[in-house]
């Protein structure tokens, strides 16, 4: 069936694709803008609504203030400078600094400056404000006994005079209270006094307010300004540092931020100063403990001079002490290097599947056996590596393996025998060493042990007595370290409550939200120009049917509502639309030209199109040209010629056909001269049939020797067949589009109609078309194939073009539609 799935819209990937890339094209730009001027409605709505969002984010946004103050960190130490003393105090760094400062610790010192243990406020029905320490109802002496309380709110009613009401939920619990004014309130919460201060609200109780508290934990007040703070290094060369904070409340800002930079000062000096003391007590205290002991030497070595008489070993015992010492560590390497041999020995008396040669190579690095022994155990290593690679591909019972295995061994024995050897040798030497040391000690044992006794006590006053001297020296570096500290850290800019909020920042949400508002209008826009799929040009039906379908012209969009399609040409003879079909009846010249009486069908895709109003219209433009015309109505499913002339429909071509009526009987005349039509009568269960069926024939022949036109208004061919018989047999098969109406795949319908029925004169008109889009450059004229069809529609010669257009592209683009 001819214009099956006509109606549905088949745009392709494609067609979108080169759509965008043909945007700049003139004729697409003034599309987009035809389509812009008819959506300014919506388009003016989204940006008052977005306009409208704006204020109500502004509106009902919390203010948020930022309060900032400028920190310098100096700190100088004079003794450090002139003694060139070691500094006690920790090494100063900026960014240490910084990130102490931004510490939980150091915010809780901070806030124990601050009023802010409880916090009031008056809630509103949108925003909530709060009063921080200018609330006109506070707290005194306040006493938390049950921390079920803290951080939630505690609301305070204050309407009835001399009263206080008191109520907020503990859980599931509710506590509600109510006490007098002056007395203390006693929960089984919490316990304190209320002070109230004049304010409208306790003069005025009927006002409406919704007062509330809350004891702050320190926990939250911790999670919550930590959040609020900005601490930055602003210059680390000046060593200066921005210290902000944002709230909601501006005092609170500016207080916090004041107190950040009044607690560093404040706790750099206490710092300082508490490693300074810390480390003087120490000194002291090992002072004190020092001067006992190196008395109680000093009293030690005076009893032993005087009751021994000793007064000189500084020969004889320094000898003796450093022989000693020297046997002593040839003892000790020798014991070492026995212990080492015993351990290689260990290492390497196990069966050959336990040794890891190269496990004992380490143990020799550095000893005075590893030029011995380094060759033995680099052969027994590359033994066992080879051993290693033939356990992968021969068995044990393998003859070169078994061979390997005694190569092995052999090489094992030698090195274990060598090992022994080394190892009688070093326990000889150290059997020598012992009995050299017994002996040389034996030489000595006839020393006083008088003065043995001497010497020890000796050296231990001596001991004493350097280290109290060390640290009187120290203690008295620090003291003067300490004195010449001075911390000259400086506040450079205070804080100030500030005046203007920096969020909302009222300019860029309302230039966000319009500029949001226009990216979606242009975004509507593009989609709807993206999937713009009606016929609007002439162009569109040229390039579509790759200009295979002759066109007669345009008709211009009447500018008011038409109920029903009626003859208009004769209201206004001069008008733009009687000059259209003028047109068109003189490019239907260059089609056929040839004399005798023709017949005119006109048809369209679907209903809607307007084929019965070019219909009528063009009939009657024929007969102002002094031609007999006569309308057939062959619309008979859904007629609307009687419509148009304001006539029943009690007879007409279905009543003829069937032989019912005859056609004078049915021929009706109308009010212009020269102009005739028949209605299509009664609809009928048949109308195909009847339509191809001989007496139409008959018909035709004989309204053609009455009239030089015979103008058939037939049926919508993408819907039912009826019309084909008759677009096949016309002179001017004529095909209506509408602009903005018809869809872009009606224009292949045509195609189809002229390639399957063999209609080589069918031709087109536009219908509907609205002329403004001229203004846009959208220009409509198209000469085609010699109709002659040009930009027209632009001359001063019709009244409806004699009104003034306003000037420049917002007067057109805002002008009336």
């Amino acid at each position: 069936m001819i214009g099956e799935g006509i109606t549905q819209r088949n745009v392709s990937f494609e067609s979108y694709k080169q759509r965008i890339t043909n945007f700049s094209n003139e004729f697409e730009l003034g599309l987009f803008l035809y389509i812009l001027r008819r959506n300014l409605v919506w388009i003016f709505l989204i940006m008052l609504l977005a306009g409208a969002s704006a204020g109500l984010y502004l509106r009902y946004t919390p203010d948020t203030y930022e309060a900032r103050a400028i920190l310098q960190l100096r700190r100088t130490n004079t003794a450090k400078q002139v003694l060139a003393m070691a500094s006690f105090t920790e090494d100063e760094n900026l960014y240490a600094d910084v990130e102490f400062m931004r510490s939980r610790l150091f915010l809780n010192k901070v806030l124990d400056r601050l009023p802010l243990r409880v916090s009031y406020f008056n809630k509103g029905q949108i925003l909530t404000e709060e009063y921080y320490n200018h609330s006109f109802f506070q707290l005194t002496d306040l006493v938390v006994s049950d921390s079920a309380v803290l951080d939630i709110p505690v609301y305070v009613d204050l309407n009835v005079p001399d009263r206080i009401g008191i109520s907020y939920s503990v859980g599931n619990l509710p506590i509600k209270a109510s006490f007098q004014r002056t007395e203390p309130i006693r929960t089984p919460h919490f316990n304190c006094r209320m002070v109230l201060l004049n304010h409208p609200s306790i003069n005025s109780p009927n006002e409406n307010v919704n007062l509330y508290l809350k004891i702050n934990s320190r926990d939250r007040l911790l999670d919550i300004y930590s959040q609020k703070l900005i601490i930055k290094v602003l210059d680390p060369v000046s060593k200066t540092v921005d210290a902000s904070c944002r709230d909601q409340n501006a005092r609170i800002a500016s207080d916090l931020a004041q107190a950040i930079v009044t607690t560093f000062i404040e706790e750099d000096v206490d710092r300082q100063g508490k490693s300074a003391e810390s480390v003087i007590h120490f000194i002291r205290n090992q002072k004190d403990t020092v001067f006992q002991a190196l008395r109680e030497s000093e009293y030690a070595l005076r009893e032993s001079q005087v009751q021994n008489e000793v007064h000189d070993l500084e020969l004889l015992t320094p000898i003796y002490l450093d022989r000693t010492a020297k046997f002593e560590d040839e003892l000790v390497k020798v014991t070492l290097d026995l212990e080492l041999l015993k351990a290689m020995e260990r290492s390497t008396d196990r069966p050959v599947e336990e040794m890891a040669a190269y496990d004992l190579i380490p143990l020799l690095i550095g000893t005075q056996y590893e030029q011995s022994l380094a060759a033995t155990f680099k052969e027994l290593q590359d033994l066992m590596h080879k051993r290693e690679e033939m356990d992968a591909d021969a068995t044990k019972n393998h003859p070169a393996q078994q061979a390997l295995d005694q190569r092995v061994n052999i090489q094992k024995r030698v090195l274990l025998e060598s090992i022994r050897r080394l190892r009688m040798m070093a326990e000889s030497n150290r059997n020598n060493l012992l009995t050299q040391i017994n002996e040389y000690e034996g030489r000595f044992k006839d020393l006083p042990a008088k003065e043995l006794e001497y010497t020890k006590v000796e050296r231990v006053f001596n001991i004493n007595q350097k280290y109290y001297t060390l640290l009187l020296e120290k203690e008295i570096e620090y003291r003067i370290s300490k004195a010449g500290f001075v911390p000259e850290n400086r506040i450079l800019q205070n804080a100030s409550p500030p005046t203007e909020p920096i969020t909302p920042d009222s300019n860029m949400v309302l230039v966000t939200y319009l500029v949001t508002g226009a990216l979606l209008c242009f975004l509507v826009l593009l989609v709807r120009y993206i999937m713009h799929d009606n016929v609007t040009s002439l162009h569109d039906i040229a390039k579509l049917s790759n200009a295979s379908i002759g066109i007669l012209g345009m008709i211009p969009k009447y500018k008011k509502e038409i109920p029903i399609s009626q003859l208009l040409i004769d209201k206004n003879p001069k008008s733009l639309i009687a000059e259209s079909f003028r047109t068109v009846r003189t490019n239907m010249q260059f089609v056929d030209n040839t004399p005798g009486p023709k017949v005119v069908a006109i048809t369209s895709t679907i209903s809607g199109e307007g084929k019965t109003f070019v219909a009528i219209n063009l009939a009657g433009i024929i007969s102002f040209g002094g031609k007999r015309v006569i309308i057939l109505d062959l619309d008979m499913r859904k007629p609307k010629i009687h419509l148009g002339f304001d006539v029943d429909n009690t007879l007409g071509m279905s009543t003829v056909l069937i032989g019912k009526d005859s056609v004078d009987a049915a021929i009706r005349k109308s009010n212009l001269e020269g102009l005739d039509f028949i209605t299509a009568g009664p609809i009928p269960p048949n109308p195909s049939e009847l339509i191809i069926s001989s007496r139409m024939n008959e018909v035709l022949t004989e309204l053609k020797g009455r009239y030089d036109v015979v103008l058939l208004d037939n049926p919508p061919v993408g819907l039912v067949t009826d019309g084909l018989p008759m677009i096949q047999l016309a002179d001017y098969p004529i095909y209506i589009f509408r602009s903005d109406y018809s869809k872009k795949q009606f224009v292949q319908n045509v195609d189809r109609l002229i390639n399957e029925n063999s209609i080589r004169r069918l031709t087109c008109i536009l219908n509907g078309v609205d002329i403004d889009r001229n203004k846009y450059g959208y220009n409509y004229g198209y000469g085609y194939y010699g109709y002659g069809y040009g930009s027209g529609y632009t001359g001063g010669y019709y009244e409806e073009r004699q009104r003034k257009t306003r000037g420049g592209f917002f007067g057109r683009l805002f002008g009336k539609a």
